[in-house]
């Protein structure tokens, strides 16, 4: 028997000893044996008992821990996991050890896990294969994604974008939907109806796959409603379980196609089955809860852990971090780098974090970190700000360029925002979203009056988007005067909102949410109508008013609007002498190319050029000697103390005197006494507007001004 027993064990490739001394480490040769034994125990002669040393070290530390085990009456065992000593003869022995307390007897076994281990770098090497072939399919995704969108949005018949859908998306090797806002299919290939044709061969009544793929965005989301209230985007894995034996992995790819009221047209839905790479990953324990790029925990890891310290009911802070603008960074520097600013980032946040602090990879740009025995505000804010810190130094490509970014914070406390993983996570999702607005480092900690205020804003773009269908808005013209003449040479067209219910709602209030939306292309492109109707109407009557309006960033950066605002001007028969176009610094220096560009166009129709609100943004001032520029119009802050505070009359005189030699006219906004008026004239200031002339009126009042001028 005991032969047959000792037969076993070296089949096992395993050796039993016995632990004679647990304080020395000393040992008695039991059961076993094999020539990598020997390599490893060289001294063990003839299985006589033997000391473990630090010729050993990796066992050596785990007899520290078995001690433990074998000092107390119990039966009881612990394992060594996997690792790797190299022999006095230089052989690399992969190996794991399992301590064993049974029946009074201190038992060791070693095994050599060659075998295993070879398996596992060889499954290892299929995975990172794989999931190289999976970023490639990333790749395709997007660029299937651009195509559609161009396919859409172009202004065809129906049928024709159908056949012309239904062409490109048949030889995607992935499934493909098109479908309605409602969730309607218009149309699918091949590949979207084989993906779940189990289901359909069980079931009398089959399934729409789209019907599918909602189910499992709804069940395993905790953001879904969020996505759709707010028209995002959404890219992320799904699991399939169809009984009683069919289970998939799906990458799913969610994108909505918006119109100009920022309302859902079509959506686009992308569906690759990926199980095989999930089952290549999950036969390898640490790949299957590890995210291959970062080597940071992935979602599942994270999940696991956000549930094991709910369990443990010990306060914590659930941290959720969304780089702003990934998207563009990675058309901009490519993928590659885009991949190289996660792993670095990961480094980052990691390192700034405690050792307590568990962080994980959730997203493509989004990481979680539950921050361990956290239970006030000042102290997460404190962890933040150390990460804040750590993403505010420079990060650098390949090449010798450097750029920085900026980070979204949620934050939600448990137990009391939520005291269930789905509510944590929606709140964190819900703060970061709030705070990604800004396109700059935030932190938004989660409270009911956020909620709220989501929610107000949910019903303030429905009522914008219905006030846009109605014609609720109207264009009051501001009198801007030429110091020289004492008359009005100019007018600043500013929207305001005829609520049906509040009445008239100044632009401050609405702007900013319109913006965000992006509704505020088709608001943008109703004032840049009605400023050409009113210019029309103006030079009927005889009045050669130019007319100034402003484009907000998001307008600038539309690819359309140039041929927009050229064809309103166009179908009105406005003269383009009396249009121009004003524009903040702020959106020169961030979007400069495609700015050149646009104002460049317009100057070239006529049109001239202003730069609105200048010396509040950016401090550089190279754009104002390449831009195509006409006026600066100096910010209202700086007239208000312009009579009182000396620097404020420095940087007014400065400017005038930059301004000039660069052969631009300057308008002061914000003028309101005699004081201010005189000190800008004895400056040498073009024009100016403000409340000492007018306040922003209606086109009536407007006119009934110029008349009395005349």
């Amino acid at each position: 028997m005991t032969s047959l027993l000792n037969k076993v064990i070296n089949a096992l490739e395993q050796i039993v000893l016995e632990v004679t001394d647990t304080t020395t480490g000393t040992v008695k040769w039991v059961e076993g044996d094999g020539e990598w034994a020997h390599d490893l125990f060289p001294k063990s002669g003839n299985k006589q008992e033997f000391t473990i040393n630090e010729e050993t070290p990796f066992l050596l530390d785990f007899l520290y821990d078995a001690t433990l085990l074998w000092q107390v009456p119990e039966n009881g065992r612990l394992r060594s996991g996997l690792w790797t000593e190299t022999t006095l003869n230089n052989k690399e022995l992969h190996l794991e050890a399992t301590a064993i307390r049974q029946d009074q007897h201190n038992l060791l076994i070693i095994t050599n896990q060659r075998e295993d281990f070879d398996f596992q770098q060889k499954t290892k090497q299929v995975a990172r294969e794989v999931l190289l072939s999976y970023d490639r399919l990333f790749l395709k995704n997007e660029y299937l994604h651009t195509r559609l969108l161009s396919i859409l949005n172009q202004p065809t018949e129906q049928s024709h974008i159908l056949k012309t859908l239904a062409k490109v998306i048949e030889n995607a090797e992935f499934a493909v939907f098109i479908a309605s806002s409602d969730f309607n299919t218009n149309i699918e290939n091949s590949a979207a109806l084989s993906l779940f044709e189990e289901q359909n061969l069980l079931s009398s009544a089959p399934t729409r796959p789209i019907n599918i793929i909602l189910n499992l965005m709804q069940n395993q989301l905790p953001e879904y409603e969020r996505i759709l209230a707010t028209h995002s985007s959404w890219d992320g894995e799904l699991c399939w379980i169809s009984p009683p034996s069919t289970l998939k992995w799906l990458k799913v790819a969610f994108y909505p196609v918006i119109n100009k009221l920022h309302e859902v047209e079509n959506w686009i839905i992308f569906a690759n089955d990926i199980s095989t790479i999930k089952h290549l990953v999950q036969r390898n324990e640490k790949l299957a809860m590890q995210d291959m790029l970062t080597e940071l925990p992935n979602r599942y890891a994270f999940l696991q852990t956000l549930e094991k310290h709910i369990i443990s009911d010990s306060p914590f802070y659930l941290l959720y971090i969304d780089i702003n603008e990934f998207r563009r960074h990675n058309e901009f520097y490519g993928h590659e780098e885009g991949d190289k600013l996660l792993a670095e980032l990961s480094k980052r946040i990691n390192a700034a974090v405690k050792s307590s602090d568990f962080v994980a990879r959730v997203g493509g740009d989004e990481f979680a970190i539950i921050l361990a025995n956290v239970d006030n505000q000042s102290s997460c804010e404190s962890a933040i700000s150390r990460i804040i810190d750590s993403v505010n130094k420079p990060f650098h490509t390949k090449k010798p360029n450097s750029f920085h970014i900026s980070i979204s914070v949620g934050a939600a406390n448990y137990p009391n925002d939520a005291r269930n993983v789905d509510e944590l996570m929606k709140f964190v999702d819900l703060s970061a979203y709030n705070g990604k607005k800004n396109k700059k480092n935030t932190i938004q900690f989660y409270s009911q009056s956020m909620k709220d205020a989501s929610q107000h804003l949910i019903i303030i773009e429905q009522e914008l988007r219905r006030a846009i269908k109605n014609n609720e808005f109207e264009l009051y013209l501001q009198p801007i005067i030429d110091i020289k003449t004492n008359c009005i040479n100019k007018a600043e067209a500013l929207i305001r909102w005829n609520h049906p219910k509040n009445g008239l709602v100044s632009p401050d209030d609405f702007i900013p949410i319109a913006e965000r939306s992006g509704l505020i292309i088709a608001i943008g492109e109703w004032v840049i109508n009605r400023t050409c109707e009113i210019s029309k109407e103006l030079s009927n009557l005889g009045f050669d008013i130019k007319i100034s309006m402003n484009l907000s960033p998001s307008q600038v950066a539309d690819s359309n609007l140039f041929t927009y605002l050229k064809a309103s001007i166009e179908d009105n028969q406005v003269d383009p002498c009396l249009l121009e176009l004003e524009v903040t610094e702020d959106v020169l220096v961030d979007d400069y190319s495609v700015a050149e560009k646009l104002l460049s166009k317009a100057r070239q129709m006529g049109m001239s050029v202003s730069v609105d609100d200048f010396g509040t943004g950016y401090s550089s001032l190279s754009y104002l000697k390449k831009l195509p520029l006409d006026y600066l119009k100096i910010d209202r802050s700086f007239i208000k103390e312009i009579v009182a505070d000396d620097n404020d009359k420095a940087i007014v005189r400065a400017v005038i005197a930059m301004a000039h030699n660069l052969n631009l006219c300057v308008t002061a906004e914000g003028v309101e006494t005699q004081e201010q008026l005189s000190f800008l004239v004895d400056n040498a200031c073009n024009s100016v507007q403000g409340y000492m002339f007018s306040r922003p009126i209606s086109m009536v009042h407007f006119i009934k001004l110029l008349n009395e001028q005349q």
